[in-house]
């Protein structure tokens, strides 16, 4: 699925906040701006389903949720204390025509039954 047209499209994304909700169809992904490092997550915590883009990051590469406090690995979606189940992270691409996340398409196709094309939507 195609996010943004360019990678400085995704840069000026973040101009405000390091963590958006980005919905593609009906699933909820957190996109996350790490350094100079772009991740793509599962929207909600996978302990209780809180929405991650309300959350934190810290200087270790997690992201944090807001509602307990666990931390997970913006790479290998880890929890770090082995508290819950682990988030799930998708690759993106960078490419001359845009940024993608196929992985993001198969997340969606387990979801949605529709062969209509997807649209992202950042919110």
């Amino acid at each position: 699925i195609k996010l943004f047209n360019s990678k400085q499209d995704l840069t000026n994304a973040f101009q405000k906040t390091a963590l958006r909700r980005l919905r593609i169809g009906e699933k909820v992904f957190c996109l996350v701006k790490n350094g100079a490092e772009y991740h793509l997550t599962d929207g909600l915590c996978p302990h209780q389903k809180h929405t991650l883009h309300e959350g934190d990051l810290n200087a270790f590469g997690e992201i944090i949720c807001p509602l307990h406090f666990y931390r997970f690995n913006l790479k290998t979606g880890r929890e770090a204390n082995r508290l819950c189940s682990d988030l799930n992270v998708y690759p993106l691409t960078f490419k001359d025509d845009g940024v993608s996340s196929e992985s993001g398409v198969v997340a969606l196709r387990g979801n949605v039954d529709s062969q209509e094309p997807y649209e992202a939507h950042l919110q």
